[in-house]
């Protein structure tokens, strides 16, 4: 699209310039980006808007593009261009706006039926117009394409890895990694003890039931991980308990990838992601007696 091609009904409306970083590292550490994206108020002036007229929204500083339902600078940016208040929405490249197909064209549609142009480091685009659309599509189809690849090899370096036993990861109470990355037991011994008298009860009594019910008449405590990472101490749920007694990394075992995602439709047949647990066959990762 030309500039030429802009009217004044597109100037008596806002423009908006869109940022975002992916993650609190790049926000953090990755200034320049961020001075580059802002930088474009002055792109939206020379385009003809005023100053004032110019907003940026960066409400999604460290949010992923892959996915809308956590960015509410962009589900802003698309209710008030269906307010028809914004006239231009301008990002550095098309991956900042969308990386989710679904929801870049959604902005599309919404930007086509209320006349609003959106801009890039490259050039202008009309929504309404045929090849506009066509090249905007192929840009949202590429930005899509390369998270996938960035994604895969990411995974695939993770899973290589972990086949070698190196990966580390948060370990069950009464291990821990030591300075050279190797999983060692805990050196405390109330720990380790705690951890023996679990698994000795349960060949005594010969099920998780009898198990858990032992514990809890005698009052004993065993280390469980918060979320933090710490140990905390507390007389054991028969969840964690048959979450430990079936753990394979008690029986000298590496594994990675016993629970997996999976992606479901809800209720109302929108895609959902689980964690879920698959046979042994299926893991990325089992090496017995490391």
């Amino acid at each position: 699209m030309n500039p030429e091609q802009i009217t004044e009904r597109h100037r008596s409306r806002l423009a908006l310039v869109y940022v975002r970083q992916s993650s609190l590292y790049q926000v953090i550490h990755h200034q320049e980006s961020q001075r580059r994206q802002r930088h474009f108020v002055e792109r939206a002036v020379q385009l003809g808007w005023a100053r004032e007229r110019v907003q940026i929204i960066d409400d999604d500083q460290g949010q992923s593009g892959s996915r809308s339902g956590e960015r509410f600078g962009f589900q802003e940016m698309v209710s008030r261009t269906a307010l028809g208040q914004i006239g231009l929405i301008l990002a550095v490249e098309v991956s900042r706006l969308a990386r989710s197909n679904r929801d870049w064209y959604h902005l599309l549609d919404v930007c086509a039926i209320t006349a609003t142009l959106i801009g890039d480091e490259e050039a202008l685009y009309d929504p309404n117009s045929y090849n506009d659309r066509l090249l905007l599509g192929l840009k949202g189809t590429m930005s899509e394409a390369e998270l996938h690849l960035i994604r895969q090899r990411l995974v695939e370096a993770m899973r290589a890895k972990a086949r070698r036993g190196e990966l580390q990861r948060k370990l069950p109470p009464g291990y821990q990694w030591d300075e050279l990355g190797r999983m060692q037991k805990d050196p405390d011994e109330q720990v380790r003890g705690a951890l023996a008298r679990v698994f000795e009860s349960f060949e005594r009594v010969g099920t998780i039931h009898q198990t858990h019910l032992y514990l809890v008449e005698e009052r004993i405590e065993v280390p469980v991980r918060a979320a933090d990472g710490k140990l905390r101490w507390r007389v054991p749920t028969y969840q964690h308990l048959r979450r430990v007694l079936t753990n394979p990394v008690y029986a000298g075992a590496y594994i990675y990838g016993r629970r997996q995602v999976q992606e479901t439709l809800d209720a109302g047949l929108k895609p959902r992601k689980r964690l879920k647990e698959v046979k042994p066959e299926q893991w990325h990762a089992l090496l017995k007696d490391h």
